[in-house]
């Protein structure tokens, strides 16, 4: 088999096998295809697409390159991904609920790259260990009845050299490559069912709704044909979620909104998910399942699941935040029409709590706190949030900050948390 010939036959929009696939990903593997002949490739899939056959074989091919992980235990097993945005740290609110609902929740999860948080990144600012092995994944979730860990080296590693090569040639935004991608690895632990939270809007990588819903369809569909129960939200992400954002300040809030004091919005999104996730394995409504979720996060009950998970791993609930912090006040009086979520993930990298490269350090005692969100009437001179920073001009990170805010004398509706609900 010729790998010219396979980049042919994509080019003209053919439709390629699973055997040509699989000849595909595990000879750029080995080493036995150059990287301009997968380039060449992937800007062919990014042009003309993927049939959902041969999505399926991609993400098939990419998963059974590496190893799985196998969980023995009594409760059903289940998991979520996010596609990530500003301030989200629903996975570390939702994997202690659910266990708290009787539920098994053994999550891998990634870092930060660009001007998203990753779930990693805010564990690590505890100092507990985020490194697992399949054999202490399975102990953290027989002793807490969750786990979260960073995606193992043996995890579809042929995902992560294709991916590499996809941000270097511009086509990481295509939707059959994307849930290759993330199916590879979600589907490499052995749960009944996985919730997808798809985020839009310009906290989110993607902006638009139908996009969001197109992916979100697509990753639930290529699930099911992999025999595994999904469903998905497509949730608000035109704004932080929460009140803080930075990896320290995200566990001391999941802190104390396990503790029973979340913010409206965190604790919509985490329900709803948690909804969804009891509904896909037949415990009860999206509706009931929604409400239960909802009063086990207020009673406070899950919080001292996490805390004792945390110290288990050697890390510590209180992080430590950064010592310079700095008051935005609003330059006029009226109503927050918009807030650029984009603008404010970048400040959040240029004060050391994100990624331009993966190998960048983080700071993750840096961050931001959000006084005031879409539809609230602010006075001048009001602070609107507050940075939290270990150096920088005060000056000019404020107005960066209060350039992300729009004001306007017409009041304006609060966005709607929840979308789409796609089945």
């Amino acid at each position: 088999m010729l790998f010219k010939e396979l980049i042919k036959k994509k080019r003209d929009g053919k439709e390629l096998t699973e055997e040509e696939i699989r000849f595909a990903v595990y000879s750029y593997l080995e080493g036995a295809v150059p990287d301009y002949q997968m380039a060449s490739l992937l800007m062919a899939i990014f042009l003309r697409g993927l049939t959902d056959r041969e999505t399926l074989a991609l993400t098939k091919s990419m998963l059974e390159s590496g190893e799985r992980v196998v969980i023995t235990t009594d409760a059903t097993l289940v998991d979520k991904h996010s596609t990530g945005g500003i301030g989200d740290k629903v996975s570390l609110l939702l994997a202690p609920l659910l266990a708290e609902l009787g539920l098994g929740v053994p999550m891998l999860s990634g870092r930060a790259l660009g001007f998203t948080g990753g779930t990693v990144d805010k564990l690590e600012s505890t100092g507990m260990k985020v490194e697992l092995s399949p054999a202490e994944i399975e102990d953290t979730v027989k002793t807490f009845g969750f786990s979260i860990s960073s995606q193992t080296a043996q995890v579809a590693p042929a995902d992560r050299k294709i991916y590499a090569l996809r941000d270097a040639t511009s086509t990481v935004e295509s939707i059959p490559l994307i849930v290759s991608s993330i199916l590879s690895k979600k589907l490499a632990v052995n749960t009944t069912a996985i919730v997808f939270d798809v985020k839009c809007g310009s906290g989110a990588f993607m902006k638009e709704e139908d996009s969001a819903v197109k992916l979100a369809r697509k990753l639930v569909d290529i699930s099911r044909m992999y025999r595994r129960r999904a469903g998905a939200l497509v949730t608000e992400m035109g704004q932080p979620l929460g009140r803080f954002a930075g990896n320290a300040l995200e566990v001391l809030e999941a802190v104390t909104a396990l503790s029973g004091k979340a913010e409206d919005d965190l604790l919509e999104v985490t329900a709803s998910l948690a909804g969804a996730l009891l509904e896909l394995c037949g415990k009860t409504s999206f509706r009931h399942g929604r409400a239960l979720a909802r009063e086990t996060l207020l009673s406070g009950k899950a919080v001292e699941r996490f805390v004792r998970w945390i110290e288990y791993h050697g890390g510590s609930p209180e992080p430590k935040v950064a010592p310079n912090t700095v008051s935005v006040p609003a330059e006029t009086s009226g109503y927050i029409s918009a807030i650029d979520g984009e603008s404010l993930g970048f400040l959040l990298v240029e004060l050391g709590g994100g990624r331009r490269k993966a190998e960048d350090a983080i700071d993750h005692s840096v961050g931001l706190e959000f006084f005031k969100k879409v539809g609230d009437f602010v006075e001048e001179g009001e602070p609107i949030g507050r940075i939290y920073f270990s150096d920088g001009n005060p000056k000019e990170l404020s107005e960066k900050f209060l350039s992300a805010y729009r004001i306007t004398e017409r009041a304006v509706p609060k966005p709607t948390l929840i979308k789409r609900r796609v089945l």
